[in-house]
């Protein structure tokens, strides 16, 4: 069944039409940052390049990348371009010991509102829905979106973002509810929930909204038949707009990307050479309409490909594979994005009696769903009990994410590199350690 269209102007465009306009608004963007970031305005003068010497959308090439690092090191305010009076909400990007933060006018505001009508209305939800998010909201800014795009789209929302699973499923029941917006990981942990309750025939939900976690096609399956929903993914980059960057339509056939506000390249992550369309690379984005905190050549660590061709749901806006990998580091456990050398970095902070220091990542059904902290000191040495509770605090505190940390013999650290992953195969505790 096909689906409504939120905005056919914008998303089924003629391509023409559509790449004058990224243009346009491409050169607005560099104007802007040129004149308002220093950080951007420098890069200019170094490169002696001015924005009008970007005259095409290939042009754009010139300009060095941004990478996480760079607005690391802009921290708070350095990658504003507007006056602070301007600026109505404040987001930590991503949850991290290196905080990033966004600032957002009420233009960028009404433009992310605008983007979520149109993820949800592709994946079929309309005003009689019942809308209910369960992320949890510090963890995921994100889900504030959820909540303006369903008013604008005149749906009712419940937020449920720090209910339990059997609560959640009371909700469910007891509300009505259509539509499910959470992480993968925290929908597959209530499956088993709803079959204890021996509630799944009293379920009304028609339609799940998964992010900001890849959805890979066995975990939609198992989503889809543990839920009695259509499964649809949604991508968006911290850094800029979480989750309606891109989002599935009917088809299902890749996400149509927001074309008309952002600009996607993909490169090759070692050399950031342009790939010929259709191969996969790592997505880079340049903001093209945002007023409070426009990035240009933004290196996401995501790796995909642009899926060329028209799609059967009759939008013009060109489709993103679903994330394959990272090309970085980076991690992604129960939502909440991270990177090991940000905990090591913190243990260590805490005493210097660490030898050495390993992150494993228990998944299951291919998410990352535990995590252990494993921490080496030296040979006949030990750590006491309330050091080891400093540092699990210091990691909460930083991450919002709950974690397992023991303290091991060196011998026994896995060997491959700073992080290692394993798979379980059921909902267990990998071993013995301080509880999450």
């Amino acid at each position: 069944m096909e689906h409504a269209v939120w905005n056919p102007q914008a998303e089924c465009m003629d391509r023409e039409a559509l790449e004058q306009l990224q243009l346009e608004r491409l050169q607005m963007t560099l104007n802007l940052a040129a004149r308002n970031v220093d950080f951007y305005a420098k890069r200019f003068r170094d490169l002696a390049l001015l924005p009008e010497d970007i005259r095409q959308l290939s042009d754009l090439t010139k300009i060095p990348f941004t990478t996480r690092d760079d607005l690391v090191r802009a921290y708070p305010y350095g990658l504003f371009a507007v006056p602070l009076r301007s600026v109505v909400q404040l987001r930590f990007a991503a949850a991290s010991a290196e905080p990033i933060v966004v600032g957002y006018t009420r233009q960028d505001i009404r433009m992310w509102t605008e983007l979520m009508c149109r993820a949800m209305t592709s994946a079929g939800v309309g005003r009689t829905d019942v809308i209910q998010v369960a992320f949890h909201y510090s963890q995921f800014p994100g889900a504030f979106t959820f909540n303006q795009g369903a008013e604008a789209l005149g749906a009712m929302f419940t937020p449920a973002a720090t209910v339990s699973a059997s609560l959640q499923i009371r909700m469910m029941v007891d509300f009505r509810s259509t539509i499910l917006a959470s992480t993968p990981s925290f929908a597959l942990n209530m499956i088993p929930a709803l079959n204890v309750a021996g509630r799944k025939n009293d379920l009304h939900l028609r339609i799940g909204l998964f992010g900001p976690e890849g959805l890979t096609p066995k975990v939609r399956d198992l989503l889809e038949q543990g839920l009695g929903l259509k499964a649809y993914a949604l991508y968006g980059v911290a850094e800029m707009i979480e989750p309606a960057l891109a989002a599935e339509c009917s088809q299902q056939r890749g996400l149509h990307l927001a074309e008309d506000h952002f600009l996607v390249e993909i490169v090759d992550p070692d050399t950031g050479s342009p790939k010929v369309l259709g191969e996969e690379g790592e997505v880079v984005v340049t903001s093209l309409s945002t007023q409070g905190y426009p990035l240009i050549r933004l290196r996401t660590g995501d790796v995909s490909r642009l899926q060329p061709g028209p799609c059967p749901c009759g939008r013009t806006l060109a489709r993103l594979s679903p994330v394959l990998r990272r090309c970085d580091d980076a991690l992604t456990v129960r939502g909440v994005r991270f990177y090991p050398q940000s905990l090591e970095r913190i243990v260590r902070e805490v005493t210097p009696d660490i030898e050495d220091v390993r992150v494993v990542v228990h998944t299951m059904h291919g998410l990352g769903d535990q995590v252990e902290l494993l921490v080496a000191v030296p040979q006949g040495g030990s750590l006491p009990g309330t050091v080891l509770e400093t540092m699990r605090s210091r990691v909460r505190r930083a991450l919002g994410l709950g974690l397992r940390l023991r303290q091991v013999p060196a011998q026994r650290l896995p060997l491959a590199g700073l992080t290692y992953k394993t798979t379980i195969l059921e909902k267990e505790s990998p071993s013995t350690g301080l509880p999450f």
